[in-house]
């Protein structure tokens, strides 16, 4: 009966530990769709004020209008996002302490020296992600944090004027760093959770993931990089 009882502990613990590593996969995979769809957004700037501000209403107001109410999609989509950061971040915090347990009882699988520092890389990374993710909000969300800009400046100038701000760019290119280097390790580990990573594709995977984060990297960091040297003023 012991036995049992331990066998079925051991079951259970292991459904929990990959039910909660699939939820972090897949909020993590939603949370890079919406780095690509935000990236390629901010490239209107390059189009000009009236492109990036006219993308920026229909953003904010009138996507998906009239089935949602004005500006319900926003809100909607905020709320679904946040959920999804608090259930990654969650589900993250349950592996590394049910990992951190493991190691105390003595039953852990021994990691390569490249998936070990991966491992701490991702936590160093994901901890400071959640403090510079509150810092984009509170400045161009909120506009509680202003850095050049007035309250009244549209979507155009507020980007304009905070990027001329030199600290801003390099505070930019750290957060934009750090989540490239979270997503450059964390897309194809999500894949792999979710048993969608055969042996022979993981070197594949491994350079997709290298692959998208430095789009999405480029893509992010090229638009603040002109305005910093005045292609965009």
């Amino acid at each position: 009966m012991a036995t049992n009882t331990v066998a079925t502990k051991k079951r259970r613990a292991w459904t929990t530990g990959v039910f909660v590593k699939q939820l972090m996969a897949i909020s993590g995979l939603v949370f890079v769709l919406f780095l690509l769809f935000h990236s390629y957004g901010n490239l209107k700037m390059f189009l000009g004020p009236d492109a990036y501000n006219h993308y920026a209403e229909w953003l904010k107001t009138d996507m998906l209008y009239p089935i949602l109410p004005k500006g319900g999609f926003i809100w909607l989509f905020r709320t679904v996002l946040l959920l999804l950061i608090l259930i990654h971040i969650i589900a993250a915090f349950i592996v590394w302490f049910h990992a951190k347990k493991a190691r105390r009882n003595g039953y852990v699988v021994k990691k390569s020296a490249v998936d070990a520092y991966a491992a701490r890389t991702m936590r160093l990374s994901g901890v400071a992600l959640i403090f510079l993710i509150f810092f984009h909000i509170l400045h161009f969300t909120t506009k509680t944090v202003k850095t050049g800009f007035t309250a009244e400046a549209t979507p155009y100038q507020m980007m304009v004027d905070s990027f001329q701000n030199p600290w801003v760019f390099i505070l930019y290119l750290v957060f934009v760093a750090l989540v490239t280097s979270h997503v450059g390790h964390g897309f194809w580990s999500a894949f792999q959770t979710m048993g969608w990573v055969r042996a022979n594709t993981r070197t594949f995977m491994v350079w997709l993931s290298g692959l998208i984060a430095t789009i999405i990297f480029v893509m992010f960091m090229i638009t603040p990089l002109a305005i910093t040297v005045g292609w965009i003023q």
